[in-house]
């Protein structure tokens, strides 16, 4: 068990950092230290160890947002602290990683959008009911439409982003964020302001 997690973190490492196409069974062997053959012991293909890289990396970011949400102290905290971490994550990410994803692995890819917003979507119609009981968010917006419009969103957003033209930062900034402050009272747009550099014009 230890082998294949050590195998699946450097390749997600490798991977992430030099997109997929450029990375070989050959490198990722090397990167762990073991023979090309106990590789394939293993994985029996560079798809198939793909898919177990990210379906670590999916694991890893929800346990990651659990402990975010456990510690904000309201919705509007949530947004913010979890919003950051999804740009520092796509830091991270080389824009080789989500081209060639969408170009040679649509299939997966498409499959990790739809079961990411579906979680998403649930997530985000429970934050917006508990802002309104706090009364960080408008009483009058409709959860549902609200959550579909930010999903909707961040999809149409896809390649924007892998494109690497513009920060990831800069993208939150200009949609996501303008969402998220459209939708505030001005006790929740001051909260979001304070933690948000203005949003250049």
């Amino acid at each position: 068990m230890e082998l294949v997690e050590s195998i699946v973190t450097q390749a997600t490492e490798l991977f992430l950092e030099r997109g997929l196409k450029a990375i070989s069974m050959d490198d990722i062997a090397k990167a762990v230290g073991i023979s090309k053959r106990t590789l394939y012991e293993n994985f029996n293909s560079k798809d198939e160890l793909l898919s177990d890289c990210i379906k670590q990396m999916e694991a890893n970011r929800r346990e990651k947002i659990a402990i975010l949400c456990k510690n904000a102290k309201d919705v509007i905290d949530v947004l913010i602290v979890v919003s950051k971490d999804m740009v520092a994550n796509l830091n991270r990410i080389s824009p080789l990683f989500l081209q060639d994803l969408n170009l040679y692995h649509f299939r997966l890819a498409n499959d990790l959008f739809n079961k990411h917003r579906e979680e998403q979507f649930e997530g985000l119609k429970q934050m917006i009911r508990k802002g309104k009981e706090e009364g960080l968010i408008l009483k009058d917006i409709d959860e549902s439409l609200m959550s579909e419009i930010i999903t909707s969103t961040q999809k149409s957003n896809m390649p924007i982003i892998s494109s690497g033209k513009y920060p990831y930062d800069k993208i939150f900034r200009h949609t996501i964020l303008c969402f998220i402050r459209g939708f505030a009272t001005e006790r929740g747009r001051q909260r979001i302001d304070e933690a948000y550099a203005p949003i250049e014009r």
